[in-house]
């Protein structure tokens, strides 16, 4: 496996179904899957899930939150096998993930199908169909923040292709072993429990052809929909030191505004973080 993927992966993706081992085709889960040369950020929202734009935390009903828990996400990178006929392996390695991490690799043997790439899986059986959204123009951007993380691999990370974009932000904790995140919540004992296993933040968006700057489209937090996923202000670019500096707009305890310092691992044109 290299480190690289091949050019014809990288961009944006959206899934058109998938066939699972019972032979069922589904459709019913808005997917989207974004690619750099080594990192990814991969979103999966059931098309059913509940208005939620205008809720919280705080206002979950237990019905909300277990349709939260039906969610889907991961970030990480991707180590990629090629053979001659411009196929191979790929492994996404998690790094963040929404669910709880569970033994099988997530590794899939892709080609191609006249325009469409499909995917079936190695250690697990199932088909997915890609269609490709956007190539990025050959402008991609990851970006890992993973100071201070003791219980998660990640923190964050943002990946970028063109103008569209997919943040992914990791829990304070690890989830506790499970099955399924809805197994989680079936034995979280508080409010603040649920929350922090309902609280990894995927969000997909467009940089600058939003509404706004940096609009996030589409969340596990979907209160998070319509609005900036940052202010550019917030930002300092160091490429002499390949990081990304971001103040925090939230106070701490002595009134100072915390700094997250973001790892270039890929740096495109910069123009999704010209003001």
């Amino acid at each position: 496996m290299t480190s690289s993927v091949p050019d014809w992966l990288r961009g944006l993706w959206k899934r058109i179904s998938i066939e699972t081992a019972d032979g069922q085709i589904g459709s019913q889960t808005q997917v989207f899957y974004l690619q750099t040369s080594a990192c990814f950020g991969d979103l999966r929202l059931p098309i059913d899930r509940p208005d939620l734009r205008q809720a919280s935390f705080a206002s979950l009903t237990s019905e909300e939150a277990l349709a939260l828990a039906q969610q889907q996400g991961f970030a990480g990178i991707a180590q990629f096998k090629q053979d001659q006929f411009k196929q191979g392996q790929c492994e996404w390695l998690r790094y963040i993930d929404y669910q709880p991490s569970q033994p099988d690799r997530d590794l899939g043997l892709l080609y191609w199908q006249d325009d469409i790439l499909i995917e079936d899986g190695v250690d697990q059986v199932y088909r997915e169909q890609w269609r490709k959204v956007d190539d990025g123009a050959g402008d991609y951007t990851a970006l890992v923040w993973a100071e201070g993380a003791e219980d998660v691999t990640w923190q964050a990370s943002l990946v970028i292709a063109g103008d569209y974009f997919i943040y992914s932000q990791n829990r304070p904790v690890a989830l506790p072993a499970a099955n399924a995140l809805s197994d989680c919540l079936a034995t979280a004992t508080t409010l603040q429990d649920q929350q922090t296993y309902l609280g990894c933040e995927i969000s997909f968006g467009r940089c600058q052809a939003g509404r706004e700057p940096w609009e996030i489209q589409r969340s596990t937090l979907p209160w998070r929909e319509s609005t900036a996923l940052w202010s550019p202000s917030d930002l300092t670019v160091d490429l002499v030191q390949q990081r990304v500096l971001q103040t925090v707009p939230q106070a701490d305890q002595r009134g100072a505004c915390p700094v997250r310092v973001w790892e270039i691992r890929e740096w495109g044109t910069g123009r999704a973080f010209q003001a």
